[in-house]
């Protein structure tokens, strides 16, 4: 059932487990979000540099690195994520972000993803622009930490 708050989102899901990854992007679809799913820290960190993400669900432990540096990419981006784990585990600096045990049903999935969305004001996907090509278009460069036209 499509909701108004997921009307085309961009939501990144970050899950190793294929299953659990393909039930969440099941969910999302069926709520009208649009999903991008990995199973990678390293290719989240690849999708965020390309995509503004309205929203993201990362998983606490992947096998293969944490998530905790995504994590601090998208709070430096100002995008909203949850946390998702079968056990807990939060480093501290992140005990403000949402956190949801596995297994999760599908109501709590969307409303703390709907939450979440109802707090961001900007909803649409923007390639991420690096600050070198913004200089570079304005014919301004940078000396120094400064800017000079």
């Amino acid at each position: 059932m499509t909701t108004p708050e997921f009307n085309s989102s961009s939501i990144l899901i970050v899950e190793e487990g294929f299953f659990m990854g393909s039930n969440l992007e099941k969910m999302l679809i069926d709520a009208g979000a649009e999903p991008v799913l990995v199973n990678m820290a390293e290719a989240g960190m690849e999708n965020v540099e390309k995509i503004r993400f309205d929203a993201a669900i990362l998983d606490v432990g992947l096998q293969h690195g944490g998530t905790c540096p995504l994590a601090d990419e998208l709070r430096c981006r100002l995008s909203p994520f949850i946390f998702l784990s079968d056990y807990l585990t939060i480093r501290q600096g992140y005990t403000d972000i949402p956190f949801l045990d596995k297994p999760f049903t599908s109501e709590s999935i969307t409303t703390a993803l709907g939450s979440l969305l109802a707090q961001t004001t900007h909803r649409r996907r923007h390639p991420v622009v690096p600050v070198e090509q913004i200089w570079t278009a304005t014919g301004q460069t940078r000396v120094s930490g400064a800017r000079r036209s």
